[in-house]
Order: C-alpha cells, then structure tokens, then sequence
C-alpha cells in the first residue's frame, strides 16, 4: 500500500510540474519554463530514489543518469543554446543506463532486435543526413549510444522477463522516439507541437526507466 500511494502522488506531481513546464513554454511564461523543467526531472528522481528497495549498483546507475539528464535539461533551456554541452550530459547519461542495463546479463546479440534497431537508425540517419552540417560526427555517436543502450534494454527484457526490465526497455525505446522528434525538430523541419511531443515522451522516457528499480 505505501509503495502504491509514494508512486500514485509522486505520479501527480511529475505530471503537475510538466504541464507547468510545457503552459511556460507555449505561453511564453519563461519563469515555470526554466523552474520546471529541470524540477520535473528531480521529480522523476526522487521517486527512483523512493521505490528502490535496496540503493545497489543498477540503482546507484540509473539515479546517476537521471542527474546528468537534469544538467542537460539545465544546458539545453538556457537562453544561449548549449547543445553541445547538453548533448554531451545524455550521452554520459545514456552510458550509464547503458551500464545500467547490461549489469548481471549475458548478451544474447538477438538481430531480432539488433536489425530493426539498426535499419531504423540508418534511415532516419539518411533523412537528417543532409541538414546536420557540422553536427554530423556528434550525432551519429549520440544515436549510435542511444540506439545501442535500446538494444541492450530490449536484451535484459528478454533475458529476465520482469516487469522492472519491461519498464527499462520501454523507456528506452521512448527516449528513442523522443530523440528522433528532437533530431528532426531540430535539424530538418520545425513545427509547432514538436516541443510538446519532444517533452511529454522525454518524461515518459524518464518516468519508466525510473520505475526499472522497483
């Protein structure tokens, strides 16, 4: 019952700040934009830090993660855009719940999910290809990592078969979707819902890979 209420109003408040966060951004109420964003994220951590039952190494991994992703939350919203350095704290965060995921599992390298992975990756590579400029080496390593930390997220899931892997492989894959809208927000063609698809799946993302602790 008292894990049930922390994840039930921990639940509440995560969705509460991001829709703070999301009414800033699209009203243009640049206070809730830059308080709730990387509040949202802390949220998120504070309820992985809540449901874990033993604060072990997988734990100890996904919280470092879900930290530098609230520094690259910080670097990306300010006011003169910091993607480098904010793309360097996911892809250090992306390492750790790559590390994360693989912890007691032997690899089974399944092209049924490495395949898909990878075609899915190259096209939307091939799309984006043209307009990443100079961008192109780091974000071919940025979705190199997130595609892989997907593949070995779906592998732990298949491995164990445990509502706590499940948990971490649709993170995974969310944050997947989420980066692409991003990418492609970013580097091809603008439009106007793109931030609140980008942000409602990042927290999503979050939230699950949060809830692979329990």
């Amino acid at each position: 019952m008292e894990l049930t209420t922390t994840l039930m109003m921990s639940t509440v408040i995560i969705s509460v700040c991001a829709l703070l966060h999301l009414y800033g951004a699209y009203q243009d109420r640049k206070w809730l934009f830059y308080v709730f964003k990387p509040v949202t994220t802390l949220a998120i951590t504070a309820l992985c830090w809540s449901l874990a039952p033993e604060l072990n190494d997988y734990v100890w991994l996904i919280l470092l993660g879900l930290l530098l992703s609230t520094l690259g939350d910080i670097f990306l919203m300010l006011p003169k855009d910091r993607f480098i350095p904010g793309l360097l704290s996911f892809l250090v965060a992306h390492l750790a719940y790559m590390l994360a995921f693989s912890m007691d599992l032997e690899l089974s390298y399944s092209w049924a999910l490495i395949l898909p992975l990878t075609i899915i990756a190259m096209l939307y590579l091939t799309i984006l290809w043209p307009s990443l400029a100079a961008m192109k080496a780091p974000v071919f390593v940025y979705m190199s990592i997130i595609v892989i930390m997907a593949w070995i997220s779906g592998e732990r899931y298949f491995s164990l078969d445990s509502t706590a892997s499940l948990y971490a492989f649709i993170g995974a894959l969310v944050f997947l979707c989420s980066d692409a809208t991003l990418a492609f927000d970013r580097f091809k063609k603008q439009f106007h819902s793109a931030y609140g698809v980008i942000i409602v799946s990042y927290y999503l993302a979050q939230y699950f890979i949060a809830l692979s602790v329990i």
